[in-house]
């Protein structure tokens, strides 16, 4: 059952199935790695539980799985697919439910998940900067409407997070657009949804060029386009 779908700075294919609990590269349509262990789920360095998204570096160097519907960590892979790290919330603190969209922030030293069920967004120190930093939470972004978090993603130019929730019996399902500079990380910018209002907004993506956001919807199954304003 695929379920997450990345593509990386080289045009590789990135695809979580979270029936078989495995991550999929493809390059130029041939499949070149797997990780994980076909319809074998688990929590160690070898297997996934329901894994939902990926995130590449831009070099390629690192691979971050968001892992996922029976998991609660960031499991953090080399280029060829090996184990380096995982990442998760300390044991004192609400530990991640569901994590089910990242995305790395490279300018600011940055994984940051979609936190689905607890409608919040962990940012982990990766480490880059400084390596005795690695994991630790560096910022929580909430907000009271944000009650779920379907996913997420980034803008480099306009330095922008952009989020999408789901509907609860109180709260209707949101866009919103969050601040990622370094001045002002986490503070809300606007929030936006259709005209029609959104159903079940699923996951989200932004254009090459940031003009454009994309949302899916899996009911109504649609694609929702929003232009992005400056």
């Amino acid at each position: 059952m695929p379920h997450g779908l990345s593509i990386d700075t080289e045009g590789n294919h990135w695809l979580t199935d979270v029936a078989m609990h495995q991550v999929f590269k493809y390059s130029h349509g041939k499949l070149v790695l797997t990780v994980g262990e076909a319809f074998l789920p688990g929590s160690d360095s070898t297997h996934f539980c329901k894994p939902t998204d990926v995130a590449v570096s831009n070099d390629g160097s690192s691979i971050y799985v968001a892992d996922g519907y029976c998991n609660s960590r960031i499991v953090k892979l080399n280029s060829e697919g090996k184990f380096i790290k995982e990442y998760t919330m300390p044991e004192e603190e609400k530990q991640l439910v569901i994590p089910h969209s990242i995305i790395l922030i490279e300018s600011l030293d940055l994984v940051c998940v979609a936190d689905r069920e607890n409608g919040r967004i962990v940012c982990f120190n990766d480490g880059q900067s400084h390596a005795d930093d690695e994991g630790h939470i560096k910022a929580i972004i909430d907000h009271p409407s944000m009650k779920t978090v379907y996913a997420i993603t980034y803008d480099a130019n306009k330095h922008r997070l952009y989020a999408v929730s789901g509907k609860t019996d109180k709260h209707r399902a949101l866009g919103f657009t969050f601040s990622a500079h370094p001045e002002s990380f986490g503070e809300l910018i606007a929030t936006w949804e259709p005209n029609e209002k959104f159903g079940e907004p699923h996951d989200i993506a932004l254009n090459v060029n940031g003009q454009s956001l994309f949302v899916g919807e899996i009911h109504p199954n649609r694609i929702d386009l929003f232009d992005v304003l400056n």
